[in-house]
């Protein structure tokens, strides 16, 4: 093989390196596990404990998820940053909470062209828009 020839595959090499050095890991498509709700009834008050938890699990602003919740629950509640709880104004059970989850997690964090989980969301203006970092497709969302 000619110098040229070799630095040139050897410098092929050393991009292709960087690039998966900088291409973020995907998370695949299986079944994703959402952690189980730790919930606290006080009153007529419903508190999630891991509320912070659940939001990281699924890549999301825990003020986003808790605004979707806020919102389908049609209850008012309070995100607290500082211990990672949302309260709501309401008592709802376990199985409503898991439910309105897991319609969160196909409607807002599931690539609906691919079935990646590996997506964000942005908003455009005043339409939100669910961005796939796998596929690369861009689907118009729900507003909440």
């Amino acid at each position: 093989m000619s110098g040229d020839l070799k630095d040139l595959l050897r410098n092929y090499e050393y991009l292709l390196n960087r690039l998966y050095e900088k291409v973020p890991p995907k998370s695949g498509t299986a079944e994703y596990e959402l952690p189980e709700p730790q919930i606290l009834r006080i009153g007529s008050q419903t508190v999630i404990r891991n509320f912070r938890e659940i939001a990281m699990k699924l890549k999301r602003d825990p003020q986003l998820v808790a605004r979707y919740l806020q919102k389908e629950l049609a209850a008012a509640g309070k995100y607290d940053a500082g211990s990672g709880q949302l309260v709501l104004n309401v008592k709802v059970s376990r199985r409503v909470i898991n439910q309105f989850m897991q319609l969160f997690l196909k409607m807002y964090v599931r690539c609906p062209t691919c079935n990646s989980i590996d997506t964000r969301l942005e908003r455009k203006g005043r339409v939100w828009l669910l961005v796939c970092e796998a596929c690369g497709a861009e689907q118009p969302v729900k507003p909440f």
